[in-house]
């Protein structure tokens, strides 16, 4: 018979609780011992929620403090996140916790994905220099923002309107509602997995294009765009040349397409003009094209294949006339098959929806 659990009243009632809590951590699951554990943990957390004002959990303590309770070593975490040198990292050199790992920590552990999630405290030296350089690129933010601001303002003279844009913005084949869910999830995933949260550009997606054609020089330039960006690009900057100055007018027009349009709008137009290769623009089109079919009529596989195209569409271009070519449709088939792990990757769909999706072919009308 368990052991009747004193409540936590006091400070020393709560030291002792965690002192038992911590001798009770290695208890065989379904235990007497564990049951009283679970007690203690939930009597414990309520006094801390009601008598003090706790900071972020640490990531990695958080982690650490998770694989004692659970029994899980080192190697346990090799194993779920699939490198040893990527446990040891975490584990003994604090390095941060990307989104795949989380999502693998949440979904084969049960892990919180908030705790895991928190800033890392940066200690020692480092920590100084970072809030040194943190502090000089605060100074020179603020002295460049009135530049900023002043080169957006001349860009954006001459561009439409606000106004302009609401007229400019009519003509649907394919209403948003008769588009399925699992294709408009693909596009998310492969071109904007942040579209509903931006506000018509994304900051980092610059940065990492920036970063990428640094790092790749010989590499078809990256442009870090939006589904927002895309389609004023494609409404009303067609035929413009790539250049920093139309990457600052796209991004004044994301901005007052966003300030317009709806979300859905936006997306809506978007998907019924965007380019798919061929002589195939807007989603219709490229339906007919390449399976012969009405959009709503789109499986999961198919919508993938489609959300593949507007990257590089004469890249990954099946059908309609092209020459067979084992190479082209194996890299056609593998940057489907990734906007289908990317699409499991966001909890758009289940992992084995991926996996049954990823084993059909893709068969295209010739």
């Amino acid at each position: 018979m368990t052991t009747m659990v004193k409540p936590i009243r006091s400070d020393d009632d709560h030291r002792a609780a965690l002192a038992e809590i911590d001798r009770l951590l290695g208890a065989a699951p379904g235990s007497a011992d564990a049951d009283r554990l679970e007690v203690l943990c939930v009597l414990a957390a309520d006094y801390e929620r009601r008598r003090q004002t706790l900071d972020a959990p640490d990531p990695i303590e958080y982690l650490t403090f998770a694989m004692r309770a659970q029994g899980r070593s080192q190697s346990d975490l090799a194993a779920l996140l699939g490198s040893r040198s990527r446990a040891s990292e975490v584990l003994n050199r604090r390095r941060h916790l990307t989104t795949e790992m989380i999502g693998r920590l949440v979904r084969g552990w049960s892990l919180a994905a908030g705790p895991l999630s928190a800033p890392y405290d940066i200690e020692g030296s480092l920590k100084r220099t970072v809030a040194r350089v943190t502090g000089a690129l605060a100074v020179t933010a603020m002295l460049a923002a009135g530049a900023v601001a002043a080169t957006f303002w001349a860009y954006g003279r001459g561009l439409a309107t606000e106004t302009e844009i609401a007229a400019l913005a009519t003509g649907v084949t394919v209403p948003l509602a008769e588009i399925p869910p699992h294709v408009i999830k693909a596009f998310l995933a492969a071109e904007d997995q942040d579209y509903y949260r931006h506000g018509g550009y994304s900051p980092a997606a610059i940065l990492r294009a920036a970063a990428d054609n640094v790092l790749s020089p010989g590499a078809k330039p990256a442009g870090g765009a939006t589904i927002t960006q895309q389609l004023a690009k494609n409404l009303l900057l067609a035929g413009e040349a790539p250049s920093v100055e139309r990457k600052i007018r796209e991004i004044v027009l994301a901005r007052r397409l966003e300030a317009t349009l709806s979300k859905d709008r936006i997306l809506e137009l978007y998907l019924n003009r965007i380019y798919f290769g061929g002589p195939a623009w807007g989603i219709a089109a490229a339906a007919r094209q390449y399976f012969g079919k009405a959009v709503p009529q789109l499986d999961l596989a198919e919508g993938a294949y489609l959300a593949a195209l507007p990257k590089a569409p004469n890249d990954y271009r099946l059908g309609d006339g092209m020459p067979a070519d084992a190479l082209r449709e194996a890299r056609a088939r593998g940057r489907r098959d990734w906007v289908l792990a990317r699409m499991a990757e966001a909890g758009l769909i289940t992992g084995s929806a991926a996996q049954m999706a990823q084993r059909e072919p893709i068969t295209v009308t010739r």
